[in-house]
């Protein structure tokens, strides 16, 4: 596989604009992580080939939508990704949106470390990094309904991924997962609660990433009013309320 050319041709194919500039970038970033992930595990995959692929472009196949979730250049201005590991999928859109100011959270410093020596080669302004626990950190107000936009791209079902990522969105801004088929039955069930945090199930938009043999939806939240101040709670009550306990 030419991953140049595979990049390049898969952008066309989503319809996201690029410069040369920012395949280029991609490209060194690709390259880190695939280097990197030799030595020390920093993303699940390990083919360079299949990085690109299922975190690379599924990550920005968002930008597909671009004007309708990123808004014009001088909107949604701030952008946290929560639980970012390699900067998936904050970093990369970093790079093609360079108006934004994007903030990469993770508890790990071995993820914030590589990050921070990620962010200085790439020589990207618009990113901040931000070490915290999400359940912990959308209580201190500094970060408590700051963000225009928030993101997750995370294997935890909806109604765990709303309580952690609502609370950090302003009024009138939005809460983006990227799910698989799968985020249709779970958001059926989390209407209420969502409600109850505050935002409101705005609805989803598919997206067919090239090479990627799987079925991927944005799913978008609005959020409508604050959150409550008891919310979000420790991981552990949220894991035992979704189990069944109260």
């Amino acid at each position: 596989m030419d991953i140049y050319r595979t990049t390049v041709s898969s952008l066309e194919k989503l319809g996201i604009k690029f410069t040369e500039g920012q395949v280029s970038l991609l490209m060194r970033y690709l390259n880190i992580v695939y280097d990197y992930n030799m030595n020390i595990n920093i993303v699940g995959t390990k083919k360079k080939e299949d990085i690109l692929v299922r975190h690379f472009l599924d990550c920005l196949s968002i930008l597909k939508y671009r004007k309708s979730i990123f808004g014009l250049e001088d909107e949604c201005k701030k952008i946290l990704d929560i639980g970012t590991g390699a900067g998936l999928p904050g970093l990369l859109l970093a790079i093609f949106l360079k108006n934004k100011k994007f903030y990469l959270m993770d508890k790990k410093i071995k993820k914030i470390s590589f990050l921070e020596k990620t962010i200085e080669t790439l020589n990207l302004s618009n990113v901040r990094l931000v070490r915290g626990m999400a359940e912990e950190l959308a209580h201190d107000r500094g970060h408590r309904e700051n963000y225009d936009l928030v993101l997750a791209r995370a294997v935890a079902k909806i109604n765990i991924l709303s309580e952690l990522a609502i609370p950090f969105c302003k009024i009138n801004g939005k809460i983006v997962f990227y799910k698989s088929k799968k985020a249709f039955n779970e958001v059926v069930s989390t209407r209420h609660k969502i409600s109850e945090l505050g935002g409101r199930v705005y609805g989803s938009k598919e997206v067919e990433v090239p090479g990627l043999k799987e079925f991927r939806i944005f799913m978008i939240i609005t959020k409508e009013k604050s959150t409550p101040c008891k919310y979000p709670r420790s991981i552990a009550k949220i894991n035992k309320t979704n189990k069944g306990g109260n």
